[in-house]
């Protein structure tokens, strides 16, 4: 949902024919988030199994799923800091961008499955694919220094600037006609059940309206299709800390926003024919700590939420450093509306897993 004015030419990236070693040397280590991913239901299912008896046991294993994404996301950094990087180091870093999306991959692997008839079990489907994205990876990590180095002529960036524009716009007509509203709803959450209901209520007469419902749904598939053509190109480029975590957190919504409409739009309303409220979203009645499907919300949503909040958060630094605004200031502040995001989000879960204020 980032966005800003830029008047640098579209860059045309190239591959040296020479073998050349680019300047950030790729290991073992690198290879791993798709393997990490693997074994992300296994940490669920661990915490199912000891929630109930071992609370400590249980709190580490959910840890170790919530760990999935952001090893990912330390070595998509890792490997975005080379100034020179080579076709190695792009694969290992798009292998990881996927692995950051694993919380709304794995839910939405778990309702096609069910929706399918579960001919084939979610979880056999999740070990083929990530076995063999480990497997990719561990070779290009292997062969990596084989690799020919991407080089960039003369242009920082290479991202149509209109699409940036108009992935921007888009983001902040979605903010002001839902999700603002939505964020705010489930804030209410954490007050009381009722409290969120009666929100709920009033919001969807809203964005729940013939007029801005189908229109609001355009704009989430642009903002997917826009985020996803911006994170392949900037994917070949240098990042320092701030852009790779405004890629990751856009990777990371793109397939939370189709894993969350395909749930409303498709499994609710059409395939159970169930209501999309407060039920729904807390996985009544055995809600979402103590129920072997629902647990895999947990880092679903919370991650979803902070960063939704995130990606808005770094986009806004964009935008103000580009007009003018002392780099160090902006980190600042974007450091700050980070860790605004990450209590937001907590604050919602808590109220989503039955700890809430009215109670």
């Amino acid at each position: 949902m980032s966005f800003y004015h830029s008047t640098e030419a579209p860059v045309h990236f190239s591959f040296s024919k020479s073998k050349m070693a680019s300047d950030a040397s790729i290991t073992w280590w690198h290879a791993a988030p798709p393997i990490a991913a693997l074994f992300y239901p296994f940490f669920l299912k661990g915490f199912s199994l000891l929630v109930d008896t071992e609370v400590s046991l249980a709190t580490l294993m959910l840890a170790m799923a919530m760990s999935v994404p952001i090893l990912a996301f330390f070595v998509a950094w890792n490997l975005g800091k080379a100034a020179h990087p080579i076709v190695s180091t792009v694969r290992l870093k798009s292998i990881a961008w996927l692995a950051i999306a694993t919380p709304p991959m794995f839910t939405a692997d778990g309702v096609l499955t069910y929706m399918g008839g579960q001919a084939v079990s979610e979880i056999t489907l999740w070990v083929m694919f990530w076995a063999m994205a480990s497997v990719i990876a561990l070779i290009t990590a292997r062969n990596s220094r084989t690799s020919v180095v991407i080089t960039f002529p003369n242009a920082k960036n290479f991202s149509s600037p209109r699409l940036r524009v108009a992935h921007g716009i888009s983001a902040v007509v979605i903010l002001v006609l839902f999700l603002t509203m939505h964020l705010t709803n489930h804030l209410a959450g954490a007050v009381s059940e009722a409290e969120h209901r009666h929100l709920m209520d009033i919001f969807r007469v809203i964005y729940r309206s013939r007029a801005i419902e189908p229109f609001v749904v355009l704009l989430f598939l642009f903002q997917v299709l826009s985020g996803l053509v911006l994170l392949r190109t900037n994917s070949h480029r240098p990042a320092d800390f701030y852009k790779t975590l405004q890629l990751a957190s856009g990777g990371y919504l793109a397939f939370f926003i189709l894993a969350h409409m395909n749930s409303v739009f498709i499994y609710a309303r059409r395939f159970a024919g169930i209501k999309t409220d407060w039920d729904f979203a807390t996985g009544a009645p055995t809600g979402l700590l103590h129920d072997p499907w629902n647990i895999r919300l947990v880092p679903h949503y919370y991650l979803g939420v902070f960063l939704i909040i995130t990606h808005l958060v770094l986009a806004a630094r964009v935008v103000c450093i580009a007009h003018g605004m002392p780099p160090k200031r902006a980190n600042f502040s974007s450091k700050l509306g980070i860790i605004i995001g990450a209590v937001i989000a907590a604050i919602i879960m808590l109220g989503m897993t039955g700890l809430q204020i009215g109670n």
